[in-house]
């Protein structure tokens, strides 16, 4: 195969991977020897990120671009998208990484991290990777890269102990934006109860503080349509002229203003079912 072939094949296949491309997949996907990246990368058509490791220059900005590079590393044979469609990927994005890439709480990421289910060795700083147990159920696709889901990342930084405000305002913005079901999470939360100074599988418990520590969200509407969300209630029951009966607000012990502005929250949804009171008033409750 002609050599302007084998370059364009292989800056085909880098464009399909947000510009990257490993030595070996150039060598085994597209034939290109390491002469002929040398050259390209002389010429300026690929930048050398790491040892084995190359961009396309040129290429649009990509703010998640030290994840990319991180991920391709620990598995440089295989291209993007086959590793996507593996029931576990050779490691999946994790922990403080995982909750920046779905924009949960203001826990800044100094380092990308990474799980895996064997143990992995990488020459990158500023990586870490965590060995662990991982199932398909555990990461969805984000931007093109394998993240570990909401409820998964909560797990994995609880485990982790991560101090509870920045915990608080994760967990906070998973529910209200109905990334996680509150059973989902109190599950999660649950074996870490303990070690965050309440009961052993206390996680209610730790739950409520950790809502009392984010604050309630001011835009009741949302958390009323969250509880909608979250019990599955129809439109037609929606429609409903028959008044609500908001005993689980009532039963929580908030400022007058706060309780007053969640009931007339309610009370515009027309009719409220039992599951949604109980869904709001568990993520407004306050510790007693």
């Amino acid at each position: 195969m002609a050599t302007d072939t084998l370059v364009a094949n292989l800056i085909s296949l880098a464009a399909e991977q947000r510009g990257l491309v490993t030595s070996r997949q150039a060598r085994e996907i597209s034939s290109v020897t390491p002469q002929q990246l040398k050259r390209l990368t002389d010429s300026g058509v690929l930048e050398r990120l790491h040892h084995g490791l190359y961009r396309l220059a040129r290429i649009p900005h990509d703010e998640n671009m030290d994840v990319r590079v991180a991920w391709f590393a620990i598995d440089p044979g295989a291209v993007a998208w086959q590793r996507l469609r593996q029931n576990v990927p050779t490691g999946v994005v994790s922990h403080r990484t995982a909750a920046e890439l779905h924009q949960l709480g203001d826990l800044a990421a100094d380092v990308v991290e990474l799980t895996a289910t064997r143990r992995i060795r990488l020459s990158l700083s500023d990586v870490t990777i965590h060995r662990g147990p991982l199932t398909r159920d555990d990461w969805q696709i984000v931007d093109e890269l394998p993240v570990t889901t909401p409820v998964r990342t909560i797990g994995d930084l609880a485990a982790a102990s991560l101090d509870s405000g920045h915990l608080a305002s994760i967990v906070r913005d998973a529910l209200i934006r109905n990334l996680a079901t509150t059973e989902d999470v109190l599950a999660v939360l649950a074996p870490h109860a303990f070690a965050y100074g309440y009961r052993a599988l206390d996680g209610q418990a730790f739950l409520d503080a950790l809502i009392e520590q984010a604050g309630v969200p001011v835009n009741t509407l949302a958390l009323a349509d969250i509880a909608r969300r979250q019990s599955g209630i129809s439109d037609r029951s929606m429609n409903s002229t028959q008044e609500p009966v908001p005993q689980a607000l009532a039963a929580s012990p908030l400022d007058p203003a706060t309780l007053n502005s969640l009931q007339q929250a309610v009370a515009n949804l027309h009719k409220v079912d039992p599951g949604i009171l109980e869904a709001i008033g568990r993520l407004t409750r306050m510790k007693e």
